[in-house]
């Protein structure tokens, strides 16, 4: 029998690009697991201050476990009450990169340098989420390599070095490729012909044992792909300045959180996102939709989530992901609302889209091109998630639609020229 307790019985590390996106994976992993074993890293730290005592329940303000039951993959009535060490640690691979290796910039001490390698020694799963941003991945042939490491490759690097290959690494990602799986091997020390499997999710394990049995070598593209319930629209524009893109975009989401005769929006969820190519701000498009008056009022989506203390910023996600089971903290003023009755225009950039699970997100409105099919993707991948219909609006110059109407193969979708005269019947059928 496993001690969940002692350490040397294995830890995990799961690595994602940004902080929220950690948070919320926190806040489905502490459901699932047994209590008090998930730990949220949000920023650099001493990573062995979570094993010292009196530390296990620092900043904890709501109990971990469930006196109805226990959903949490624990032993149920027999756990009830009992607190686990830390066994599972989740951050951004910048946070724990940093609290392990140091830096020059963090306001306080790393982690002691022969515990944090006992740590990495101990790691016998490593998880890797959305690997394509945490890697240094070359596009063509041509893409120089970045002479410095990112953190999720020196941290995957010294795992499998420090651990002599014992550890299970599982990379996950929406969009994975032949120069993916070179750069992983590369990170954790595999000769080139060694690349790892490319499995989809939907695969089961008596698959998965016959393909490792045949001789057979399957290349698997792309692993995700948009929703068949994603409706995909271009609105193209005068797109000459930012300005015209922004106009546009209000008017779109004016006509999207507005009501059809007879119903009621206040439920409706929309998120916009800023591409890099129109190159405007999430402050500057905040100013210019509230100067257009759209209700409910535009928040930027990483405001929206933010919180002060950990487990209020993981509790925040679970709420505007849906998750719901153990944990369960008061309700934060101004939060996002999982809940029917709430409805929202949360604004954000591309670059922060990656992983988010937004319940019951009804419409994306995307103003720009996005950088590529796979970001086209992971933005559209918002919507239409669990079954539900959903809709993704490209604003774009009318260069741009050409470019996204090239994609259309590639995706395997369709996109469907309007008007902005037509905004409010297709979007509202």
């Amino acid at each position: 029998e496993v001690d969940a307790n002692d350490m040397e019985n294995g830890m995990a590390l799961i690595l994602l690009p940004t902080r929220e996106l950690a948070a919320q994976v926190a806040g489905v992993a502490s459901v699932l697991a047994p209590p008090g074993m998930v730990r949220l890293v949000p920023r650099p730290t001493d990573l062995m201050s979570f094993w010292k005592e009196g530390n296990l329940d620092r900043g904890e303000e709501y109990e971990y476990n469930e006196k109805e039951g226990g959903d949490h993959g624990g032993n149920g009535a027999n756990d009830e009450g009992r607190k686990y060490q830390p066994r599972i640690l989740v951050g951004s691979a910048k946070s724990i990169s940093t609290s392990l290796f140091g830096d020059k910039k963090m306001p306080g001490p790393p982690t002691n340098k022969p515990q944090g390698k006992q740590l990495l020694s101990n790691t016998r799963w490593l998880v890797m989420d959305e690997v394509d941003r945490l890697l240094h991945v070359k596009k063509t042939r041509t893409d120089k390599r970045s002479r410095h490491e990112k953190p999720a490759a020196m941290l995957a690097a010294a795992v499998s070095r420090l651990t002599v290959g014992r550890v299970q690494v599982i990379a996950a990602s929406a969009t994975v490729g032949r120069p993916l799986r070179r750069e992983l091997s590369r990170v954790l020390g595999l000769h080139s012909s060694e690349c790892p499997e490319t499995l989809r999710g939907e695969e089961d394990a008596a698959s998965m044992e016959r393909r490792e049995r045949s001789a057979e070598v399957t290349h698997v593209g792309r692993a995700v792909k948009i929703p068949d319930a994603v409706t995909n629209y271009v609105l193209p524009v005068d797109g000459s300045t930012s300005g015209s893109l922004l106009t546009s975009a209000a008017f779109a989401a004016k006509n999207i959180l507005r009501p059809p005769p007879g119903q009621d929006a206040s439920g409706r969820k929309v998120l916009l996102v800023l591409t890099r190519n129109c190159d405007i701000k999430v402050h500057n498009a905040m100013g210019a939709l509230r100067h257009f008056g759209i209700q409910p009022e535009p928040r930027s989506l990483l405001d929206a989530l933010e919180a002060d203390g950990t487990d209020r910023l993981v509790e925040a996600h679970r709420k505007v992901s849906g998750v719901e089971g153990v944990g369960g903290a008061k309700k934060q003023k101004g939060s996002v609302d999982s809940g029917d009755e709430s409805g929202y225009l949360l604004v954000t950039h591309e670059d922060n889209t990656r992983g988010l699970h937004l319940d019951g997100l009804d419409a994306v409105i995307v103003v720009g091109r996005p950088g590529s099919p796979d970001e086209y993707t992971h933005i559209a991948g918002r919507t239409g998630r669990a079954g539900r219909k959903g809709s993704v609006l490209n604003i774009v110059s009318f260069e741009q639609a050409a470019a996204l109407a090239s994609w259309t193969k590639m995706l395997g979708v369709d996109f469907y020229p309007v008007d902005e005269s037509e905004l409010g019947d297709v979007l509202n059928e």
